[in-house]
């Protein structure tokens, strides 16, 4: 049986996530919540290799799924979603694929954290595997770079006919094939056709030293585990200007929040925070930023979430 509690080396991440999937044996019977913690140790002293400015990582995105959905691989070529989180570091469209994966019946719910880390840094996020998306697959860009990220695809949480309690893994640079920029900080260029997904294993990274580490740790496990309200948002008009309304409607209850990202999924607007104890919520939106400067035209994104429930709705600013 797999242990409960795991430290595991993750060169390349996917023979580790085969190796827990074959052991699992009987799988459980009930969902768990668990948070997943990205821990960045990359840093001018773990890399010194033309160490570039402002070091960070993008907001952590992926989802769970079962073993017919698969957001990413060495050797494939990377999706759109992949290939802009790789690139801009946007969640989007990469939630859109695992919202698709969801319609389709393989995947469960979206794992995106609400804030980004420098590096060294943390953060972490919450969501709710269950016996039928019981694998997590999770990403995040290296900032900057031209189209390199970390992260793990198809991790199995089950251990036995119970869930692992906690493990860690260790996380190394990939290069997403969709950009041939050699350094951190090169321009756009460009890969036509886009090259497979590989794995770096020299300059600029020190090939034996790790980015940092990923977490999985086992908050409850019971089969009285209240399931997930249901989250609905809905802007109207849209496309919009000078202003729309953002309606929240929840079944479920708890902390709440609704933000605005541009096309890069970086936020550029804390719309509301507090507290949704069921019903709805009407908030208005009159395209501007945290500072109150106006807003170019463009594509922007609304994200929401209510308790554990999350709800993504893309808006059109038209100046």
């Amino acid at each position: 049986m797999t242990p409960k509690h795991a430290t595991a080396s993750f060169a390349a991440g996917l023979a580790l996530c085969s190796v827990l999937a074959a052991t699992a044996g009987a799988a459980p019977d009930h969902p768990a919540r668990y948070r997943v913690t990205f821990t960045a140790t990359w840093s001018a002293e773990t890399h010194p290799t033309d160490f570039p400015p402002d070091p960070h990582f993008s907001w952590l995105i992926g989802g769970t799924h079962d073993d017919q959905a698969s957001f990413w691989a060495v050797g494939d070529t990377a999706s759109l979603g992949m290939e802009r989180m790789a690139e801009w570091g946007s969640i989007s469209p990469l939630d859109e694929e695992v919202a698709a994966a969801a319609a389709d019946g393989h995947a469960g719910e979206v794992i995106a954290s609400d804030t980004f880390t420098v590096s060294p840094g943390v953060m972490s996020d919450e969501f709710t595997a269950t016996p039928v998306f019981p694998l997590a697959t999770v990403v995040t860009m290296i900032a900057p770079s031209p189209d390199w990220f970390t992260g793990i695809a198809g991790l199995d949480l089950r251990d036995g006919d119970g869930w692992i309690e906690e493990i860690t893994v260790e996380m190394w640079p990939f290069d997403a094939g969709t950009d041939s920029g050699a350094g951190y900080t090169s321009g756009n260029q460009n890969t036509v056709p886009p090259e497979p997904i590989s794995q770096i294993d020299g300059a600029p990274f020190a090939a034996s030293i790790p980015l940092g580490t990923l977490t999985f740790t086992l908050l409850t496990s019971a089969t009285d585990v209240p399931p997930a309200g249901a989250l609905a948002l809905a802007v109207r008009p849209n496309p919009f200007n000078p202003r729309t309304t953002i309606s929240l409607a929840a079944d479920g209850t708890g902390p709440a929040s609704v933000r605005i990202h541009d096309a890069r999924g970086r936020a550029v607007r804390d719309l509301w925070r507090g507290r949704l104890d069921g019903g709805r919520s009407d908030l208005t939106w009159d395209g501007r930023d945290d500072r109150g400067r106006r807003l170019p035209s463009g594509t922007y994104l609304v994200s929401a979430r209510v308790g554990a429930e999350r709800a993504t709705t893309r808006i059109l600013l038209a100046r």
